[in-house]
């Protein structure tokens, strides 16, 4: 299988191809925008694979939450893709990702775990999700138990304690030293997936089928309006 994935939901654009069993990975952080160099470290990414886009089997996304700008040039440059090659997209949350990495790096010995995910939003405000993670037979399964949204870190947290959950929570994101007091009561991991991680999830969800989008399907998840929007809805 040959799974071409991407990720502009932060300052870095990135790309990875799996052919057969290995990795192929570019990424490129605040040189010039995502528009200008996403279409050149894929161009760079499939032909040190030593491929065309012809070849590529399905290709794998993050559709948010992150920067506005990034998922738009993201979604639109892989939707284009899909709809010209006729492709699948497996695409995911970064909060669901992140719950898959942090599972997969420091719950190896669990079955289940909760796991609250943060990413900085800046101004004291993480987009944020807490899930169930679930190993079955060595698949793993991600349960929603409190949607992706956009908080001040206090009222996040408040948020999740209110759910009185008795099983220790596990807190991960690019963000956790950041919030370190308030956070202190919790375990915590520092983490962000990377287009290796993409892939690696698809291949070990066991419901991999129920985030398989077209491109006509496949919506992005910003969890705030955008700045723009702030201002005229103010205005």
């Amino acid at each position: 299988m040959k799974i071409l994935g991407i990720d502009t939901t932060t300052k870095s654009a990135s790309c990875s191809i799996l052919n057969e069993d290995k990795y192929y990975t570019k990424a490129i952080t605040n040189d010039i925008t995502h528009s200008e160099k996403l279409l050149p470290i894929i161009d760079e990414t499939i032909n040190e694979a030593g491929l065309s886009l012809d070849d590529i089997s399905i290709l794998a996304t993050i559709n948010g939450p992150g920067s506005f700008t990034g998922i738009r040039i993201g979604l639109a440059t892989i939707k284009a893709f899909a709809q010209v090659k006729n492709l699948d997209i497996f695409s995911i949350s970064s909060i669901d990702l992140i719950s898959y990495c942090a599972f997969k790096n420091a719950c190896k010995n669990e079955s289940e775990k909760y796991i609250l995910a943060i990413i900085d939003a800046r101004n004291n405000r993480v987009y944020y999700g807490l899930n169930k993670v679930v190993n079955v037979n060595g698949k793993v399964t991600i349960e929603k138990v409190l949607d992706v949204g956009n908080d001040l870190i206090d009222d996040a947290i408040s948020k999740v304690k209110e759910l009185n959950i008795t099983s220790d929570i596990l807190i991960a994101g690019d963000c956790v030293d950041k919030f370190e007091d308030l956070l202190s009561s919790f375990s915590c991991i520092s983490l962000y997936p990377t287009t290796n991680d993409l892939i690696d999830c698809y291949l070990n969800l066991s419901n991999a089928s129920d985030y398989i989008y077209n491109a006509y399907s496949l919506d992005a998840l910003y969890a705030r309006p955008s700045q723009a929007e702030r201002v005229a809805n103010n205005g």
